[in-house]
């Protein structure tokens, strides 16, 4: 192929793509006459229409959805109380997994208590120890004073029953009976009891002996209770002091008459100074415990009498020593969270707004007699979103 035959045929490929280009481009500018055509044809029936019916304005509604303060919270908290409702469920089973609760030679009772409620037992391991103070001290007059140095010198014991300690300190003593049972002073949260409860409830479907002395612990104020013998106990020694103080009151005064008539009377002397010495006692051993029935009597600046502290805690106490097992349950956190969506579906009015709830708790239960680690549990609940539209349908479900 020569040179010349070579040009023309580019030349004719050339004309073939810029005839193809002018083809396309009048087809585009014939559309485009089409739709400036269609465009102004609307144009002027929108024109007639405002000439006949005015000015439409504009509705306003965009169909967009808006979401006000707190929008959704009922909701998140309706979706967290399933939540733990849930963990409530897998704590009892875990519970009865590792722990003796049925089936087994030995039944084990639950005390179930929140994280702001476990007795640290503080105040009944002061108690005792004051206790067992207050006992030497009683061992330790009878001892020392005895009471035939009063008897010896023809003064009269008197009978305990004649020894009051007065209306006062048994008011007192007994104040602790009137806080008792009010629930107060209880830091339980609204969501700590939600577990509490809940949990409470699948523990006794697990046939488990369940109980909340944070709520209700009517052994407190049972004859059995340790603090309150202990207590009353106390109250005896009281009377037995006083009584004995009066005692060696009468016998210096008759003593202290016999020596002035003869004042040369060695052995009345002596007699004197061992009564003197006992009263002094006495006297010690008694102003010991009224100062211990003002300091477990006297209310704190929110209201709780030590005493009865001291009590529960002596009632919850001999409950663990008799085989009982402590749970102490936490509730981290409840959650809850929405979003919106935007599409075609929620343009045409489906409800774009969504919500999901949940919870995340712990707890540990320990072996009331040494304290060892039976079972412990921490669990994050995510509950699912859910379309506000179905929310009602959810939560009544869960309840069945």
């Amino acid at each position: 192929m020569n040179a010349q035959t070579s040009d023309t045929a580019a030349s004719d490929q050339l004309k073939k793509i810029k005839d193809m280009a002018d083809a396309q481009t009048a087809t585009a500018n014939a559309q485009m006459a089409a739709a400036n055509a269609q465009k102004a044809q609307a144009e002027a029936e929108v024109a007639a229409l405002k000439a006949k019916i005015g000015e439409i304005p504009a509705s306003g509604y965009t169909g967009a959805t808006e979401l006000g303060a707190g929008a959704g919270s009922a909701e998140a908290v309706l979706l967290s109380a399933i939540a733990v409702n849930d963990i409530a469920k897998k704590f009892a089973e875990r519970m009865k997994k590792d722990i003796p609760i049925v089936g087994t030679q030995k039944v084990t009772k639950i005390i179930l208590t929140a994280s702001t409620t476990v007795p640290d037992f503080q105040a009944l391991m002061v108690f005792s120890t004051q206790y067992a103070s207050l006992q030497i001290a009683i061992a330790a007059a009878r001892k020392e004073a005895e009471i035939t140095h009063a008897t010896d010198t023809g003064v009269k014991l008197e009978s305990v029953a004649a020894i009051g300690l007065g209306l006062a300190a048994i008011n007192n003593i007994l104040a602790f009976a009137k806080t008792d049972f009010k629930y107060v002073g209880f830091d339980v949260t609204a969501t700590d009891s939600m577990l509490l409860n809940a949990t409470a409830r699948h523990l006794k479907a697990e046939n488990a002996t369940v109980e909340i002395p944070s709520l209700y612990l009517p052994d407190a104020m049972a004859i059995s209770n340790p603090g309150l013998k202990m207590t009353s106990q106390v109250l005896d020694w009281s009377k037995e002091a006083k009584r004995n103080i009066k005692l060696f009151e009468a016998a210096q005064a008759r003593l202290e008459k016999q020596s002035a008539d003869a004042p040369s009377n060695q052995e009345l002397k002596d007699k004197l100074q061992k009564v003197k010495d006992s009263l002094a006692i006495w006297k010690a051993v008694s102003d010991a415990i009224d100062a211990w029935v003002k300091q477990v009597t006297t209310a704190d600046d929110k209201g709780m009498v030590p005493l009865a502290t001291i009590i529960r805690q002596s009632a919850i106490k001999q409950k663990l020593d008799g085989g009982a097992s402590l749970v102490i349950i936490q509730l981290h956190k409840l959650v809850g969270t929405g979003y919106t969506k935007k599409n075609l579906w929620s343009s045409l009015g489906a409800n774009p707004f969504f919500m999901a709830g949940g919870a995340v708790a712990s707890y540990v239960a320990f072996d009331g007699p040494n304290g060892a680690v039976l079972s412990s549990m921490f669990l994050p609940v995510h509950g699912g979103y859910h379309s506000v539209s179905e929310i009602e349908e959810v939560v009544n479900n869960a309840n069945k």
